[in-house]
């Protein structure tokens, strides 16, 4: 066994992915989740998983719960649910407090290395390079409370000899566990339940911007072996490092279903929208020199696992 490691979020969408992966690689893994009342863990059961129910805004409560000893700590709950009116203030108290109440519980804990999932949008910008040297800027609250979180992270490297690495995702793609998740919102997830259910996809622009996906399988791979090297205290993108058009990822989706399913899906684009969108490239180099990372396309296969999970549900 490779040791224990607490979860943070890790029933969410891409916690239950860190879960997983931790639990086939033979860690005791401890889920730290506001409530087990979901269907994901069912999917997840093992000998070596343990529920730990707190609420991470909660500092005595996480104290109370976790008064026991931990050798690692992925950091993945986050508020993301950035459509909701009081968003502001949710995000602030879960991802920057809540960030900082995990670190004062376990900064007394010994940790060999904490991980904490922060996201590239801290640095404010959609196109051009990208690299962990360029200035953070971020503009919505969803950025702003993960760059505060990235700030207590170093904070506690310093006055309390914390070991972390800060992981700035970009758009992670997956099939979710179960159907009933709460983030359909998501672009791949979106736009194949869209097909699924309408026949159609429909873009607000003109499907030009650039994004870069990278795929679950590998942010998980990537933090299993951050898990296995000495932390350096370091910030780096995880990325694919190649970025895809909105048009092209619906045309990628137009052509999983013609091709697996035998269905013809139609792709609306806003033809007013005149705006010339410029490339994005977010930098892994700074990953891939500390660790063995080679980022792999696997959104077809993702597609597919999404439409099998429709499927699945609407048969029973």
């Amino acid at each position: 066994m490779h040791g224990s490691v607490l979860v943070t979020g890790g029933f969410g969408n891409l916690g239950s992915w860190i879960t997983k992966y931790l639990l086939e690689k033979n860690f005791k893994v401890y889920v730290l989740t506001r409530s087990k009342a979901k269907s994901s863990v069912s999917n997840l059961m093992s000998p070596n998983l343990h529920i730990v129910e707190a609420d991470i805004t909660d500092r005595s409560l996480l104290a109370e719960k976790l008064d026991f000893d931990l050798d690692f700590c992925i950091h993945a709950a986050s508020y993301n649910e950035f459509y909701e009116d009081d968003y502001p203030s949710k995000a602030l108290l879960v991802n920057s407090l809540g960030t900082r109440n995990i670190l004062d519980v376990l900064s007394k804990k010994n940790l060999k290395h904490f991980v904490y999932l922060s996201t590239f949008h801290v640095y404010g910008v959609t196109s051009g390079y990208i690299s962990e040297l360029t200035p953070t800027i971020p503009i919505n609250d969803y950025a702003s409370t993960h760059l505060f979180g990235e700030y207590y992270v170093r904070q506690f490297g310093l006055t309390s000899n914390l070991k972390f690495s800060i992981l700035r995702l970009t758009n992670s793609y997956g099939a979710p566990f179960t159907i009933d998740t709460d983030k359909w919102y998501l672009i791949l997830n979106d736009l194949t339940r869209s097909a699924f259910e309408s026949g159609n996809v429909v873009l607000k622009s003109n499907g030009q911007i650039q994004k870069d996906f990278i795929y679950m399988g590998d942010v998980v791979d990537s933090i299993y072996k951050l898990l296995l090297v000495e932390p350096k205290n370091e910030i780096f993108n995880i990325s694919y490092g190649r970025s895809k058009t909105l048009l092209g990822l619906a045309q990628t989706v137009k052509r999983v279903f013609r091709d697996s399913f035998s269905k013809d899906i139609d792709i609306i684009v806003n033809s007013s929208d005149e705006v010339d969108y410029e490339n994005l490239v977010v930098s892994n180099d700074k990953l891939a020199k500390f660790i063995d990372f080679k980022p792999r396309d696997y959104i077809d296969n993702e597609i597919v696992s999404i439409i099998n999970l429709l499927e699945d549900s609407v048969k029973s």
